[in-house]
């Protein structure tokens, strides 16, 4: 560390997460509202007053920008049309003057603080990879809220997720961008979805699963984008045609990720679940996965004895074969059983209570989702599950 500048902001970020590891956990709202504003506020106007020392030329091309600007608008975009398929709920954040204001100083300032700091340290420090990996896992560590530390198994798995993976997937690619081009960036980046986040009344319903895919697959397409223009701005052309191929695998890749994802989330008219009990064992077994094709009400109501249905009751998705069909006061009524099962199932299932049928099952590739289960919940799986 002898010859890195810049060492003492490392040290001081380095000590405010020991510390404040123990602080959140104890009380994440006191760390949220008062300590990490102050921290990062305290450390913006130290930069901020000593300007001279480290004032630093930065790529100012206005195409980047405008780019980011579109980019980050895109991306919002997409995150809010995702609610008209999966529905909206009301924002956790209050939208009078005064918590606005709040959450500008809770929210927004150790966003820009972060990325002033990264910019400082990245750019005075350029030609040191281990100090760009250093500070860059740093700053994710400075963002992790800990107090998930105490929660029980399942929360902490999609909050590491859904948020961790998220910061994790900016934080690298923030570092990418300062490195590349300008500090501006990335907090045009995330200041613009987090500004956006928390002035609409009301948000997409999603999952902790698409959450963090939306987060990951973005900041990769920002990153592709990107070293695409980088490159271009290189005069070596033996380059930009290596870099035009990487962008077509990137493209493929990505593409196909999205539609993966789309297909697990149930965007399509199939969709899968993971097969958690032997119920329907041989037909299909505990750690297989089952691909059924969602039908209409009308559709529904033509489903008869012997066809596999998915439905559910409560929050649990369960695969079982109809083995009687009856009406009670104009409504249907279907009894289902597990192949495996020696008795028939207790409660008899509505249409409304119907995901799908059953069209194919792929062997053992829900294991994953099985042993999840089992470790969240301390015990063998009873039910299947997306």
């Amino acid at each position: 560390m002898k010859y890195v500048k810049d060492k003492e902001l490392l040290i001081i970020i380095t000590i405010y997460i020991f510390i404040t590891i123990n602080l959140i956990i104890k009380d994440m709202v006191l760390y949220v509202n008062v300590i990490n504003p102050i921290f990062w506020g305290t450390i913006l106007i130290y930069l901020i007053w000593n300007i001279k020392k480290y004032y630093i030329r930065f790529n100012v091309n206005k195409k980047y920008f405008i780019a980011i600007f579109i980019i980050s608008c895109v991306h919002v975009v997409a995150y809010f049309y995702i609610g008209f398929i999966f529905g909206f709920s009301k924002s956790p954040y209050n939208h009078d003057i005064l918590s606005i204001l709040e959450n500008t100083i809770t929210r927004l300032l150790p966003i820009i603080s972060i990325e002033i700091t990264r910019a400082v340290i990245v750019t005075r420090n350029k030609n040191s990879k281990l100090i760009l990996v250093i500070t860059t896992i740093l700053l994710i560590l400075a963002e992790i809220n800990y107090s998930v530390l105490m929660t029980n198994r399942k929360e902490l798995f999609e909050y590491i997720f859904s948020d961790v993976v998220s910061i994790i997937s900016h934080g690298i690619l923030s570092t990418y961008l300062t490195l590349k081009g300008s500090y501006l960036l990335p907090v045009i980046y995330r200041l613009l979805n987090k500004v956006i986040m928390l002035l609409l009344p009301i948000l997409p319903n999603i999952n902790w699963f698409l959450s963090g895919s939306i987060n990951v697959i973005s900041s990769v397409v920002v990153y592709i984008l990107y070293k695409y223009e980088f490159i271009k701005e290189n005069k070596d052309i033996r380059k930009q045609k290596n870099n035009l191929k990487s962008k077509i695998s990137y493209t493929l890749a990505i593409s196909l990720s999205v539609a993966l994802i789309c297909f697990m989330i149930g965007i399509f008219k199939h969709e899968p679940i993971a097969i958690l009990s032997n119920s329907m064992a041989p037909t299909f077994n505990r750690g297989d996965v089952v691909v059924f094709e969602k039908l209409k009400e009308e559709q529904l109501k033509e489903i008869s004895i012997g066809t596999i249905i998915i439905y559910t009751i409560g929050d649990q998705n369960i695969a079982h074969r109809i083995v009687d069909v009856k009406k009670e006061n104009g409504i249907v009524l279907y009894k289902t059983k597990g192949d495996f099962n020696n008795m028939e199932d207790k409660e008899e299932v509505q249409i409304n209570q119907i995901k799908g049928v059953y069209k194919l099952h792929i062997k053992y590739i829900g294991f994953p989702s099985v042993w999840l289960y089992d470790f969240f919940n301390n015990e063998s799986a009873k039910v299947e599950t997306k």
